[in-house]
């Protein structure tokens, strides 16, 4: 019965992370003992998790939260790629125009990748105050923050029923600050993981076991959320 639990729990960690995955899109097919369905990942907006063009609701220009500098857009998971994240999140506004600047605070990387050893180097040299890859006497233009190596995002090859679902080079950054009902991605569970009683067929003696849990997950706002594809386009 401990191995039903943990069954549910890895696919519940499965579903939330293929909502990262999906970060770009609008919706996406997946499937499950069933069948193949398709998973609608839209906010408020009708627009992906991540994207250039989020309409705020003063009807004021469009804001991002795609990875920046300015000129390349998606930039891997490398000190200038780092300084650009910061950069498009202190851009973002609030509902009104007003300033509301993002302060990433966790990165989220899939387990064992380029992006997830190269941002495990580049944190020693921010925890030391040196420029990651230099050998200069200036200070870091960033901070230090946690990094979050996930087994369970996606990675080149996994999971081929899933369209256009890949994060070997995905990173995504957090401001903590905004894990919060109003904003970012949100978590609901009406039923924790339940497991029910043993059923035993009377003839066969066999004996069957059934798990149950239900959720709601998905966002609203996308404040709080920044990303990157890592490929640099």
């Amino acid at each position: 019965m401990n191995e039903l639990k943990r069954a549910c729990v890895t696919r519940r960690q499965e579903l939330l992370h293929e909502k990262l995955d999906a970060g770009w899109l609008t919706s996406y097919t997946t499937n499950d003992d069933s069948g193949n369905y398709s998973v609608t990942v839209s906010g408020g907006d009708a627009l992906a998790l991540y994207s250039a063009s989020h309409t705020r609701e003063d009807g004021g220009t469009a804001w991002s939260n795609v990875n920046s500098d300015g000129t390349t857009t998606n930039m891997n998971a490398d000190y200038p790629g780092l300084k650009a994240m910061y950069r498009v999140g202190a851009l973002v506004k609030g509902p009104k125009g007003k300033p509301m600047p993002m302060q990433v605070d966790k990165i989220i990387v899939k387990q064992g990748t380029a992006a997830h050893f190269r941002l495990a180097e580049i944190k020693g040299a921010l925890k030391a105050g040196k420029i990651p890859g230099e050998f200069s006497h200036d200070g870091a233009a960033v901070g230090d923050f946690e990094l979050i190596a996930s087994p369970y995002l996606l990675g080149t090859g996994d999971a081929v029923s899933i369209s256009n679902l890949s994060s070997a080079t995905n990173w995504h950054a957090v401001d903590s600050r905004y894990i919060r009902p109003e904003y970012g991605l949100q978590y609901f569970e009406s039923q924790p993981i339940q497991l029910d009683e043993v059923h035993t067929v009377y003839r066969t003696k066999e004996i069957q076991i059934s798990a149950l849990m239900a959720f709601d997950y998905g966002h609203n706002d996308p404040r709080g959320w920044l990303g990157s594809q890592g490929d640099n386009t």
